[in-house]
């Protein structure tokens, strides 16, 4: 019996160990050739150094990309970490969209990858202060919070029903000998009462 007890234990803290690890941020892969890209290009415009942004820059968006610099330079500098939320990927093209909050504003920056000969280049790029975290983040974590209450409860089902189950087996062994082997009953007979003809 102990050790029935000792799985029992064990399976409960598997369980609340399993509740305990659920994260609150939302943060979606990003291709190791994309972070050889985005994190240089991303400390360059948070500088300053606009020289050093444009090697990440396709030719096509350059002068475009002149024109914003100092402006959305300025709106990085200020902003906290931005966190990758959406990674849409496309024929040839990817869609990559950071977001992070900074007091009762949301900065999201927006970039667009394309592929120029062998290698991926930003043919777009743009910042952004809202009061409302964008569509598309708040999709995604909308999204990733109904996946995140459907492992929980379902993680909560299944320990309930295992438990149960659990329960019911140790039921079994406790009574196997009264279920295998049932306790005689013990039969009352009449006395028969016998009479002598000399007693008559």
């Amino acid at each position: 019996m102990s050790r029935i007890f000792l799985l029992l234990m064990l399976f409960v803290a598997t369980i609340g160990l399993s509740g305990c690890n659920r994260a609150t941020a939302s943060r979606a892969a990003e291709p190791d050739q994309f972070a050889a890209i985005i994190e240089p290009f991303f400390a360059a415009v948070r500088r300053g150094d606009q020289k050093a942004a444009e090697k990440y820059v396709a030719s096509g968006f350059l002068d475009d990309s002149k024109v914003q610099f100092a402006e959305k330079s300025a709106l990085l500098k200020k902003s906290p970490r931005l966190e990758s939320f959406i990674h849409q990927p496309q024929k040839n093209v990817h869609f990559l969209t950071f977001a992070g909050q900074d007091g009762a504003s949301w900065i999201t920056m927006e970039v667009r990858l394309a592929r120029y000969d062998d290698k991926h280049m930003i043919d777009y790029w743009d910042v952004n202060v809202t009061k409302t975290p964008p569509e598309i983040v708040a999709h995604a974590q909308t999204v990733k919070n109904v996946m995140e209450n459907v492992m929980h409860y379902g993680l909560m089902a299944v320990g309930i029903i295992a438990l149960a189950g659990l329960a019911a087996l140790i039921w079994l062994v406790r009574n196997r000998t009264h279920l295998v082997a049932p306790e005689p009953v013990n039969e009352t007979r009449r006395v028969a009462a016998t009479v002598r003809d000399s007693d008559i």
